[in-house]
């Protein structure tokens, strides 16, 4: 049997069902080492506010006037799936995914300043607890948390190996 600690199984040719094939390189859905107590706690948190700041949208019904639902449509549908492929691909600590989420980042808060009826318009009339959940996913103040960041992301960026599976 293989070892735990491999991404596939070369005798069965299974794979992992959180890795995705590239040849000669491993990409994890969702990495173990993030889970390690030595793994970047900022890298960690900066992943999963990418992936929320992609997919919270989803659960959300703002009620917008018809102008406005257009444009933060728009938006939505078109940063959803890069701010989910760039919050794994930090977790897997690469470094296209460390310039890009601090770039898509950047283009999100330059969003809210050109679109401030954006930002009131995510929150609507919630609860306070909710619009500050909102405004941290949705909004600029999680775009400002990863780009407060990123100098960690940019001095992390390509030291996989240090956490690497043979260093657990």
């Amino acid at each position: 049997m293989a070892d735990n600690k491999q991404a596939s199984r070369p005798e069965t040719g299974h794979q992992h069902p959180s890795t995705v094939s590239v040849p000669g390189r491993s990409f994890f859905i969702f990495p173990h080492s993030r889970m390690v107590a030595h793994f970047p706690w900022p890298i960690w948190a900066i992943g999963w506010l990418a992936i929320f700041k992609g997919l919270v949208w989803l659960a959300t019904d703002p009620n917008v006037a018809s102008p406005m639902a257009e444009i933060l449509a728009a938006k939505f549908i078109i940063s959803t799936i890069p701010f989910v492929v760039l919050g794994i691909g930090v977790w897997n600590l690469r470094k296209w995914a460390n310039w890009g989420i601090i770039a898509l980042a950047a283009a999100d808060l330059l969003f809210h300043i050109v679109f401030p009826g954006a930002t009131r318009q995510i929150i609507g009339n919630s609860y306070w607890l909710l619009s500050v959940a909102l405004l941290v996913c949705n909004g600029p103040i999680g775009d400002i948390l990863i780009l407060l960041g990123s100098p960690y992301l940019i001095k992390s960026a390509g030291r996989r190996k240090e956490f690497a599976q043979d260093n657990l």
